[in-house]
């Protein structure tokens, strides 16, 4: 009887899933929306050259800022100029990750993305509502999307769009090409000085790299919870200075709430130049030397082979208790990764964004019910202000990879 049943699963899961337009045989979505924009997950092939983007504002005006109409469409205007220069296309995004000042303008935003990629389905999702580290702006953007780039074996190939020149310092995209990924935690030390603190965090980040044989050039993207939210231009120029003469890699910034002495936390995404060695698990979860374990995130994931699976951002039911949230989340979390070929013991990176403590308790007590202790993922989790979707207190990101 066990056969039979699986075949039928699968079939059912491959109902819900639909190959990519355009020829990209690497790319397949599940749940598609096209009234939306975007897709449950977006599955990648494990042979997919990436793009990951910078953090895309509207210019930057001396007098009035644009409508709000105005900006949405000026952003995604330099989304589709960055992605050009990348050698992809609106089309290939996988994952769309945007900050927005109020949750009112998230429909304005999907509808503005739908009219841009046609009769394509679209990408993963996730919205946080925050400040922005830009006056003025309403939302940033940035993204990963396939591309026909071919970036050289083991490295991350970075590039500077000279006509966007007032976004974020550094690369406006890193390119990197189909090999192992890795995964890193968002780490934080502690200093009540955040120039002081962003600094001592990228060099923990850079120990944490070459406990793998890597080194800040194999870095495709930065992302930074940080406060205060008007204190931007501290954490650019800190990671500008750490990175010397080369360029910096690509960087989001999120605000969030923290103690005064804790004012930013970091992840990131890289690249490992070297191969697998045969017999390796799809994905290893690591903990580097000074570092304490958790049964609840890795400090590194490291994806040796296998398809991604880019996971839109989670909510749970409008208006219920934390806990109800949290368990509705990881109920849908399992029944999308099931249908995209992948489970909870293979997931790679989590980023859990909560908006009270509440749901932050409960993300806590519920979390090891659900995983595998000897292989939870890389996590950062984050208060903000509010999530993408009203009367919500928790959003959960994540990124799997297929079973074997």
């Amino acid at each position: 009887m066990r056969a039979p049943f699986a075949t039928l699963l699968a079939t059912l899961a491959f109902a819900w899933v639909s190959p990519v337009q355009g020829g990209e045989p690497s790319l397949r979505h599940v749940r598609p929306d096209r009234a939306s924009g975007g897709s449950a997950a977006v599955v990648v092939g494990e042979d997919a050259a990436l793009v990951h983007t910078t953090q895309i504002f509207p210019p930057q005006v001396q007098d009035e800022p644009e409508s709000e109409d105005r900006q949405i469409e000026l952003v995604l205007n330099r989304l589709d100029v960055i992605l050009s220069a990348a050698k992809s296309g609106m089309d290939r995004v996988v994952k769309l990750h945007v900050v927005v000042e109020r949750a009112d303008l998230i429909p304005k935003i999907r509808e503005a993305f739908v009219k841009r990629i046609a009769d394509h389905d679209g990408p993963a999702w996730t919205v946080v509502v925050g400040e922005l580290a830009r006056p003025g702006a309403i939302l940033a953007i940035d993204a990963v999307a396939t591309t026909d780039a071919k970036p050289a074996p083991g490295r991350v190939e970075q590039l500077v769009v000279r006509a966007l020149a007032d976004q974020l310092p550094g690369a406006t995209f890193a390119t990197i090409s189909a090999g192992r990924r890795v995964f890193i935690s968002g780490q934080a030390e502690p200093d009540a000085d955040l120039a002081a603190a962003t600094r001592k965090t990228l060099e923990s980040l850079e120990e944490s790299l070459k406990h793998l044989g890597m080194g800040k050039e194999h870095i495709a993207q930065l992302k930074a919870f940080y406060l205060p939210a008007d204190s931007a231009e501290i954490v650019w120029r800190e990671t500008t200075q750490f990175f010397g003469e080369a360029v910096s890699p690509p960087l989001v910034l999120v605000e969030w709430k923290s103690s005064s002495s804790l004012p930013i936390e970091i992840e990131l995404v890289a690249f490992a130049p070297d191969q697998a060695p045969e017999g390796a698990e799809a994905v290893e979860y690591l903990t580097p030397p000074g570092l304490t374990p958790s049964p609840v995130f890795s400090r590194i994931a490291r994806v040796n082979r296998g398809d991604l699976v880019f996971v839109s951002g989670l909510t749970g039911p409008e208006g219920a208790s934390g806990a109800e949230q949290v368990e509705a989340i990881f109920a849908e979390l399992k029944a999308i990764l099931d249908e995209a070929g992948s489970d909870f013991r293979h997931m790679a990176k989590a980023t859990y964004y909560v908006a009270d403590n509440e749901a932050s308790v409960a993300l806590n007590e519920l979390r090891p019910n659900h995983y595998d202790p000897a292989r939870p993922p890389a996590a950062s989790k984050a208060i903000v202000p509010g999530t993408g979707s009203p009367g919500r207190s928790v959003e959960v990101d994540m990124i799997a990879v297929g079973k074997p």
